[in-house]
């Protein structure tokens, strides 16, 4: 409850910024509404309002009801713009604003550099933000609190960093909050799957990762009823049918994977899952245990095919258990996806043959192609930044018009980038136009959803927004059928 400080009710609003050139399903903006749920357990009013789902009239919105203080959720480039407007909006209202988020947590100097907020909230932000609200409540100066950075005099000033919150102190998220049904989607057969997590953080030391930054390398998990009466809750009042852990990774070990599906088991609820997790963690015994628990597919992150990159990027994973991992699954029925990264800086040619041999081999149900793309907190991009081989971007304009998601530009690797876009695309359409994952499937489902995913997104959206994101789509899915079809020596180049 309240502390004994203030007993003043704040007010908060939480934004979630629409972004630019997204054409997936949106995602149940997790963060935000642990926060929220923890402020409004301690009293303290709350509301979000997410513009990934539909644009509001902010300042109505402000207007009517007149928030003490607005925090905005920046998770990547491509939310700055509306970001912006929102954050500006609410300065001239007289709330304080707060950023946070991965992106805003990562390179505050960035943020306080092309626009004037009042501080940033740095990393997790549950038991922060509880401390800015009764901070605020008794008069104090917000600049006291741990977790948070500001600007002063040109300079960015961090308060001392704040120690992980026990998650078992947080409620069962509270969906009251907003709006669950645009979030729900259909996933491998199932047509209600709703986006959870049980834990915070991951293990591995990947150098291309913001983890060891952001999370500190710190793994952490919920209690499982706390999970449990979450899904209960959307199973009963939305229909829901299977739950996409958002963790980055999925279980440590053998017994916490067992002590999770005993519990799906005993709790009774009927649903599936599916993971994401590292090769290595699991032998075959393990994936039926799973399957017989619910499981549906599992997500895992090979980056790379070559032992030597592997290394260089400190994937951490066994490399000769890969090809097994996925034999496992396949043989007692898990969906596969396996993760590619390609364009790593300095890759050569071969690495990057030995990355589509590896594709091609492994029993994976699906197989997907990213460009590496140099982010903020990561050892890679600061290597890159130090050594002058990346500029970033200087303004939020830039950054808007940064495309690593189409092309690697620029291309860090030694291998043109031609030749990176077609293995992409190559992969890209094979996915599209196959029934992968299972007897019931039919050809281009994959296509069908991606297609549906995008026509969600102009619901709630003005015609702006609409026409921006049909020639975004348009343009990428022309972008992946031309490098897939037209340059055929490349792909026999590399064996496909």
């Amino acid at each position: 409850m309240i502390d004994e400080k203030s007993s003043f009710v704040m007010r908060v609003l939480f934004v979630n910024p629409a972004m630019e050139r997204y054409t997936r399903q949106v995602a149940m903006p997790l963060g935000l509404l642990s926060i929220a749920t923890y402020l409004q357990s301690n009293g303290h009013t709350v509301k979000i309002l997410d513009h990934t789902i539909r644009f509001s009239d902010f300042g109505k919105e402000l207007a009517s009801f007149r928030p003490d203080a607005v925090g905005v959720s920046v998770l990547s480039m491509k939310s700055f713009t509306d970001a912006e407007r929102v954050s500006l909006a609410a300065k001239r209202f007289g709330a304080v604003v707060i950023w946070g988020g991965m992106f805003a947590s990562l390179d505050p100097e960035f943020v306080f550099k092309n626009i004037d907020i009042d501080c940033i909230s740095v990393s997790e932000g549950e038991a922060t933000w509880l401390d800015v609200v009764e901070t605020m409540a008794s008069g104090g100066d917000l600049h006291t609190v741990p977790g948070l950075c500001y600007a002063e005099n040109g300079k960015v000033i961090h308060t001392p960093a704040r120690p992980f919150i026990d998650l078992s102190l947080l409620p069962p998220l509270d969906f009251t909050l907003i709006d669950v049904e645009p979030y729900l989607g259909t996933m491998y057969g199932c047509k209600k799957t709703a986006l959870l997590y049980m834990a915070k953080g991951c293990i591995g030391n990947c150098s291309f990762c913001f983890n060891k930054t952001f999370h500190r390398q710190c793994y952490r998990m919920r209690p499982v009823e706390t999970f449990l009466q979450e899904v209960k809750y959307l199973i009963e009042h939305h229909g829901v049918d299977c739950i996409y852990f958002a963790d980055e990774l999925w279980c440590r070990n053998r017994g916490e994977m067992r002590y999770q599906c005993d519990a799906f088991r005993r709790s009774g609820l009927d649903f599936k899952w599916g993971v994401q997790t590292r090769v290595g963690i699991f032998e075959r015994e393990d994936f039926q245990y799973m399957k017989d628990s619910g499981c549906l597919w599992i997500d895992f992150g090979i980056e790379t095919g070559s032992r030597e990159m592997m290394k260089r990027i400190h994937k951490g994973i066994p490399y000769d258990k890969i090809a097994q991992t996925f034999r496992d699954c396949a043989e007692v029925g898990i969906i596969t996806l396996a993760n590619f990264i390609i364009g790593f800086p300095d890759e050569t040619e071969e690495q990057l043959r030995e990355t589509v041999q590896m594709a091609n081999t492994i029993e994976a149900t699906q197989k997907t192609f990213f460009f590496y793309m140099p982010g903020p907190g990561s050892p890679l991009y600061e290597e890159l930044v130090r050594a002058g081989r990346y500029h970033p971007p200087k303004d939020f304009k830039a950054y808007t018009k940064v495309k690593f998601f189409y092309s690697p530009k620029p291309n860090f690797s030694k291998v043109p980038t031609r030749e990176l876009k077609a293995i992409r695309a190559y992969f890209l359409w094979k996915g599209f136009s196959r029934k992968f994952f299972s007897e019931d499937a039919r050809t281009y489902d994959i296509a069908k959803k991606d297609v549906l995913d995008v026509l969600k997104q102009f619901r709630g959206h003005g015609f702006r927004f609409a026409w921006q994101l049909f020639w975004i789509s348009a343009y990428e899915f022309t972008d992946i059928f031309l490098y897939s079809h037209l340059f055929p020596h490349i792909l026999r180049k590399y064996g496909l």
